[in-house]
């Protein structure tokens, strides 16, 4: 057995290293696209489409097949606060290629110090999150607030950062003052297989298959800012339970 992995995975190096070298250029070639269409659109649609772009091309590349289940839940028009768990750094690339709404990311603010990446995100009107400060988190989550009034959706990792062991953490009980003081519903997006496809730390990808389900929106209207402990419990019970849609 140990031969053959070990025998399998020389196989796939010639595949990991094409992929790694693809995703770069890749990066490179759709940063400035996304930052060229920000100076076309300041509120950043233009961009958020390149994003869209940008992942689906990765995803395709490297060969990942992709299931989704669930959308008959979501109302096109709706807006929504997307929380998916959090595995890898391919959840991201999901996000952006398979939530079909138009929507901002609230992402760790130490993306937006990535060259060429970072500027894409900021120009596209993405959301920076300062984990270790709670008044600009609190600020974050304003400004979340004021583009869900203009009816452009949010998307975050509740679980504030990836698992280790692949299954699903505490979720961050602040984040839900977002859909308590906004009325706007939360929707459980599982994810399942990127833990298996890129492991934490490592940049070798195992082509796995991957499933995206969109759970049944949880609205906020009988939540109180007192009770988003509540409110992240339930939406945390969701993600952990079976992946098919409730």
């Amino acid at each position: 057995m140990a031969a053959q992995s070990l025998s399998r995975r020389l196989l796939l190096l010639p595949y990991q290293l094409f992929v790694i070298l693809l995703f770069f250029l890749l990066a490179v070639f759709w940063g400035i696209g996304i930052c060229l269409a920000s100076l076309l659109d300041a509120r950043g649609d233009k961009a958020h489409r390149g994003f869209t772009y940008w992942a689906k091309t990765n995803l395709a590349l490297a060969g990942l097949r992709v299931r989704i289940e669930g959308l008959e839940w979501l109302e096109p028009k709706q807006t929504y606060i997307f929380m998916p768990n959090h595995a890898s750094f391919l959840d991201i690339l999901l996000a952006f290629a398979y939530i079909p709404f138009n929507f901002r990311i609230i992402t760790k603010e130490e993306m937006f110090y990535v060259p060429l990446m970072g500027w894409a995100l900021k120009l596209s009107c993405q959301i920076p999150m300062d984990r270790a400060n709670p008044r600009k988190g609190l600020a974050s989550l304003r400004r979340a607030s004021g583009l869900l009034q203009e009816g452009i959706s949010i998307v975050v990792f509740p679980e504030g950062t990836r698992t280790s062991d692949g299954q699903i953490n505490d979720l961050k009980a602040t984040l839900f003052v977002l859909p308590i003081r906004s009325g706007v519903p939360v929707v459980p997006v599982r994810i399942d297989g990127t833990f298996e496809a890129l492991r934490r730390g490592s940049i070798l990808l195992n082509p796995v298959p991957l499933k995206i389900t969109f759970h049944r929106p949880i609205p906020a209207g009988s939540f109180k800012d007192r009770d988003r402990w509540l409110y992240a419990k339930r939406v945390r019970e969701v993600l952990a339970s079976s992946p098919s849609p409730t």
